[in-house]
């Protein structure tokens, strides 16, 4: 991924906040050509340097067949982005779009242990139940009807090696853009609008 220095995140509690925001990804594999699958992930992030990636597959999936250790894999995170009209910006300029992304790199090792494929399902379940008042958990279904379903899997683990974060908030603008881009994005209202808007709003701009 490109990224202009204006725009670059290197703070790996930012990073790791934006991959848990965000959760849902696309892992690309170069194997066989480019391989990918639109997966939910786990991110355990003190195991590695970087933090490590829990995720499964369908055992079906072609890309199921390289995850051994050897191939070079890209996790993407997008988050939320949204269209940047010039009618904001009192020093005009052209339309973009400002957006959180951030790219792991890294080689996904299949795990076999039951117990550890068990804890990952354990976890990822309860990461996306957590918001509710009365969660669902993994552990109020017979353990049979589970298991039945394992073989329709891979799991993996994704260690990360090298991570890219890119937070394109206007950091180029003035603050009077800026102020204008953020009033924009509130009016329009839609979801992404006002969650860029409030990581605008919250960002320490150098020439604020």
């Amino acid at each position: 991924m490109y990224v202009n220095p204006h725009f670059a995140e290197r703070e790996l509690p930012v990073l790791h906040d934006t991959i848990e925001a965000v959760r849902f990804g696309v892992l690309v594999i170069a194997a066989d050509g480019p391989l990918a699958a639109h997966i939910p992930f786990v991110l355990h992030r003190d195991e590695g340097r970087y933090g490590t990636l829990i995720a499964h597959v369908a055992a079906n999936d072609p890309l199921a067949r390289h995850l051994d250790g050897e191939h070079e894999a890209l996790a993407i995170f997008s988050a939320p982005r949204a269209y940047i009209s010039p009618r904001w910006c009192p020093s005009g300029g052209l339309p973009t779009y400002n957006y959180l992304a951030v790219h792991a790199y890294g080689r996904p090792r299949a795990l076999g242990d039951r117990d550890v494929v068990l804890k990952h399902l354990g976890e990822l379940v309860d990461v996306h139940e957590e918001r509710f008042s009365h969660p669902w958990s993994l552990a109020s279904i017979a353990d049979d009807y589970v298991d039945e379903r394992l073989p329709h899997i891979a799991p993996f683990r994704f260690e990360i090696d090298a991570l890219q974060g890119k937070r394109k908030l206007s950091q180029n603008r003035t603050p009077e853009d800026r102020e204008g881009i953020i009033g924009g994005l509130r009016e329009r209202g839609a979801d992404d609008d006002l969650a860029i808007a409030e990581v605008m709003a919250a960002y320490p701009y150098l020439n604020a």
